[in-house]
């Protein structure tokens, strides 16, 4: 049997020879650190004084909503009137023979003239939007809830914005 060779030795690692080589003179060290450190003080500074601007501005955003909310207290308070308008009943377009009633209120000012007035014409404008409708626009909870919209828009342009909403009482299709 033959003798196989042992490996060499080695006397110094190649990575530490590699870090000593890697390694600055202390000058060239000082000259690296000098720009990084005043990169960190000017982020710090930058950072307080962003903090200090927001908190002047937090401040000043709370002292004007105080003053709002202290305003807003002193006028007197608006109330509503809920008037329930007289059913509406009508067929629809698609089939003939199907049947729709509608009970609603609507809720207005306390201080809006001729609600009796416009009460009625808004009466008589929901009726000639439901005769419009056909069966397949009132099925699922999407379609029931476009119809509403559409009330309530019908109701903001016929009151002049005067009718803050329009309720759904009873909705019957037969």
């Amino acid at each position: 049997m033959a003798k196989l060779p042992l490996p060499p030795t080695r006397e110094t690692a190649p990575a530490e020879s590699n870090a000593e080589m890697r390694r600055l003179p202390p000058p060239e060290r000082i000259a690296l650190l000098k720009p990084a450190a005043f990169l960190t003080v000017l982020a710090v500074a930058a950072g307080l004084g962003l903090g200090v601007h927001l908190v002047r501005y937090a401040q000043v955003a709370d002292a004007a909503q105080k003053q709002d909310t202290a305003t807003a207290g002193e006028s007197v308070p608006r109330t509503s009137r809920l008037y329930r308008l007289k059913p509406i009943v009508t067929n629809l377009t698609e089939p003939a023979d199907v049947w729709l009633r509608l009970d609603a209120a609507i809720v207005f000012e306390d201080e809006m003239p001729n609600s009796e007035i416009v009460s009625a014409e808004i009466s008589e404008d929901l009726l000639a939007f439901l005769k419009t409708l056909k069966v397949r626009q009132l099925e699922g909870a999407t379609q029931l809830q476009h119809l509403r919209e559409d009330l309530r828009d019908r109701v903001a342009i016929r009151s002049g914005g005067d009718v803050r909403d329009l309720i759904i009482e009873s909705l019957v299709v037969q």
